[in-house]
């Protein structure tokens, strides 16, 4: 997940990707937040996982058959100016990364998914992204 990228020149920024559903019932898309130092690694994750196999609505739930439609980049500030709806609001990355890890650990455990690398990289992935150990300590 450590790559080497862009990161040296957005250290302090925020990071936002806009991610469509496809049939979901309570989003119609998610906005997904994370600290800009680590933004090529968890945006070519989720891009690994939107074109996986996984990304269906029977392993991923509502938020399966999803798209990355827009990646806005080393934002000093966002204002949220609609309090009341719940997609104005980003949602952060470890909040975003636990409700997916959640969902394909119980297909795991059912033995639902069977063994497969993509998933073991991508639950790995998910499980630092959810336990904050992607972000480098200063």
């Amino acid at each position: 997940m450590f790559g080497f990228g862009k990161k040296a020149k957005k250290p302090d920024g925020i990071d936002i990707l806009i991610i469509k559903t496809v049939d979901a019932k309570n989003r119609n898309f998610y906005q997904v937040a994370f600290p800009s130092v680590v933004a090529n690694d968890v945006l070519s994750m989720l891009q690994k996982l939107e074109k996986s196999k996984i990304n269906q609505q029977e392993f991923l739930g509502e938020i399966g058959g999803f798209r990355i439609v827009t990646h806005l980049e080393a934002l000093t500030s966002y204002d949220v100016l609609d309090d009341a709806d719940m997609e104005a609001h980003p949602i952060q990355i470890p909040d975003f990364a636990n409700m997916l890890l959640r969902r394909l650990e119980a297909l795991d455990e059912s033995g639902a998914m069977g063994e497969s690398e993509d998933l073991a990289f991508i639950m790995g992935e998910l499980t630092m992204l959810r336990d904050g150990s992607f972000v480098p300590q200063n």
